[in-house]
């Protein structure tokens, strides 16, 4: 036993494996491959075993470590540079493999060899990430709805890893969705992948949204923010920084809708465009270190068709989603808006490399998970006065019949707000009366809209019958009501209505 021992000493030493004290690196990776070329004592073809990151000894006589793979081929232990790893094809058998990979063949390793992990700069980033939030939660531009959220947590833990190369990065991410119409996602430094409203009703399945959910990750495992902060270094002072933004939104704030108007539902706030461009500005994606370089875009998305392959899905569901988005941006005629660097400015050129794409089939289960989601955003658009968006985006849960009350309600006043002919007219009434029947209580919504069509067709008697009614639901509505604010709506309302029966009757 004590000469198999020294042999297995002598053999360790011989290919320089003392190992140096590090905890930063994970212990644990155990990931199979091939030698693509000789190595040592090892052979082209050797099946082999990446077992971890260390710091070892660049010869047994030289006392300089240096950070290399520990694998095993033919039962034996060796030491191979960082920079040689190229000589063996790794192959992952699971999410988390491929993401470390990834890591490893991006040159990650020798960037914290030669940067360090700068755990000070991530803290202040995570912290700022938080306060980002915050802020965001402050000014209730944070779509919230436990089965949406669900859903899409769920999608992104089985993309994401959940150990990294190193054992300092926290690897459990969590989704919050932003109430904003531009298509984009965000993956911030405290581990939130943020993801807007628009960008759920901009695509239609749900490979396209994983897609774009493992370019965010590819970001992150890729470390892309903190590589880019440091190249963005002239760091305003955080407290300076903050203050800036705070002030942002307490000015765009007084533009947030807190009046009522026709489509009123209590509780359901709008925000207005000024607000989510303050909060979603170039200021606050350069700090956070998101403003990416094209070389990083490219990398996202080759990393997102290689996962998703990996994974056996689809992997042109990227150029899907990425064409979508791009037609958004190019529609509003306004390529950067709300943009994280220059995603959009490299787009279309990143599109004419990827090619042609066959068009991805119709999923329902996502058009049905996000349903919800396209019915805020018809009443967002409706809200900022985007008829033809809002249009849109109730139709498509109509012409899928996922449509809820208030879809029918939208797609009404946008035809009345683009035209005033009978037979549009007559469309309005037959999208109120579904509306109805899908209500299950009584709509103040659609008995408003109902009068306005009345009167458009010049229809007197009947107008005042639905101003009484109009009337009467006021008034019981009243009678539950506990808010201040809705109750001065109500009355409002109910002031309007005897107005305009005193006008009728002249």
């Amino acid at each position: 036993m004590k000469r198999i021992l020294l042999t297995l000493i002598i053999v360790l030493l011989s290919h320089g494996t003392i190992f140096a004290q590090d905890i930063f690196f994970n212990p644990t990776l155990n990931i199979e491959g091939v030698l693509k070329k000789d190595y040592q004592n090892a052979t082209k073809g050797t099946p082999v075993v990446l077992q971890r990151i260390a710091k070892l000894k660049a010869t047994p006589y030289n006392g300089n470590y240096e950070t290399q793979a520990v694998i095993v081929a033919n039962g034996v232990q060796l030491g191979i540079p960082i920079s040689r790893l190229d000589i063996i094809d790794l192959h992952p058998d699971s999410n988390n493999a491929f993401w470390q990979i990834a890591q490893l063949s991006n040159g990650l390793i020798s960037y914290y060899d030669k940067k360090g992990y700068q755990e000070i700069l991530r803290q202040e980033q995570a912290e700022e990430a938080d306060e980002y939030l915050k802020e965001l939660a402050q000014s209730q531009l944070l779509y919230e709805d436990a089965a949406t959220e669900d859903y899409l947590q769920c999608l992104l833990l089985s993309i994401a890893p959940n150990q990294f190369i190193n054992t300092h990065k926290n690897p459990v991410p969590q989704i919050r969705i932003l109430k904003s119409p531009s298509p984009d996602a965000l993956m911030l430094s405290n581990q939130c992948l943020l993801i807007s409203t628009g960008l759920l009703t901009t695509l239609d399945t749900e490979e396209e949204l994983c897609a774009i959910l493992a370019r965010e990750v590819a970001h992150n495992v890729l470390d892309h923010a903190i590589i880019t902060t440091n190249k963005n270094i002239t760091h305003a002072k955080r407290a300076e920084f903050w203050g800036d933004v705070a002030n942002g939104v307490v000015a765009a704030t007084e533009e947030y809708l807190y009046q009522r108007y026709y489509n009123y539902e209590p509780g359901l706030v709008f925000a207005t465009n000024d607000l989510i461009q303050t909060l979603i500005n170039e200021k606050i994606i350069n700090r956070m270190g998101l403003d990416y370089s094209e070389k990083q875009e490219v990398e996202a998305d080759e990393y997102a068709m290689k996962f998703m392959e990996f994974t056996g899905k689809n992997k042109e569901a990227l150029i899907s989603a990425l064409t979508k988005i791009y037609s958004y941006y190019k529609d509003e005629h306004n390529a950067k808006a709300l943009s994280k660097g220059d995603i959009y400015g490299t787009l279309e050129k990143r599109l004419e490399k990827m090619g042609a794409f066959t068009p991805l089939s119709e999923d329902r289960n996502y058009l049905k998970m996000t349903s919800t989601v396209v019915s805020f955003e018809s009443g967002m658009m409706d809200y900022n006065r985007k008829y033809i968006a809002s249009a849109r985006l109730a139709m498509k849960n109509i012409d899928n019949k996922m449509a809820c009350p208030n879809d029918y309600i939208v797609i009404t006043n946008s035809i009345m707000k683009l035209s005033n002919t009978p037979e549009n007219n007559k469309k309005c009434i037959a999208y109120l009366n579904k509306a109805e029947e899908l209500s299950n209580i009584p709509n103040l919504n659609i008995h408003k809209l109902k009068i306005l069509l009345s009167l458009r067709e010049n229809k007197q008697t009947v107008t005042i019958k639905l101003l009484q009614e109009y009337q009467d639901l006021l008034e019981n509505v009243i009678q539950q009501s506990h808010e201040t604010e809705e109750t001065r709506w109500l009355v409002t309302e109910q002031i309007w209505a005897e107005k305009l029966i005193h006008r009728i009757t002249l």
